[in-house]
């Protein structure tokens, strides 16, 4: 008998011990949950997390949002036209600097916010499920000293 595709990919997270392995599937998986949820607005995961950023940073700059986060400087700039072009953000002169741009939700941005902020919860919640507080607390803590660590790399 032929396994299903979601026991082979059960069975292949169960006995890969390649951490780099599971990142990728883990990446991988998200995008597809993003694709799905964010498709209505024409968004993906990088529109996404540079609204979240806009939204949480208030008024960064494209570089700031790049730096901050470890997002590649092209990548933000192609996910700011396109957020641009749905009219879900807006650039203005610093006045503080004249050649720098500060970005901001519009009032299309912040009226979609809650659905954006939804959808990451979710996403949250699938990944923790099944684990207590105390579990997810670590497991965070895991994938954050992971992160600090490859950011050496």
């Amino acid at each position: 008998m032929v396994k299903d595709d979601s026991e082979t990919t059960t069975q292949w997270i169960q006995e890969i011990e390649m951490p780099a392995a599971l990142i990728s599937y883990i990446y991988r998986s998200t995008q597809r949950y993003f694709a799905r949820e964010l498709s209505e607005y024409h968004l993906g995961w990088g529109h996404f997390a540079v609204l979240m950023a806009v939204y949480e940073m208030d008024g960064p700059s494209q570089e700031s949002i790049a730096s901050s986060r470890g997002f590649d400087k092209t990548m933000v700039a192609k996910s700011v036209l396109r957020l641009e072009e749905e009219e879900l953000i807006t650039r203005i002169t610093d006045t503080n600097d004249r050649r720098a741009k500060k970005l901001l939700l519009t009032d299309k941005g912040k009226s979609i916010l809650p659905e954006l902020l939804r959808i990451g919860l979710e996403l949250k919640k699938s990944m923790f499920a099944d684990f207590d507080e105390a579990a997810s607390y670590q497991s965070l803590n895991v994938l954050k000293k992971i992160a600090l660590n490859v950011s050496k790399l």
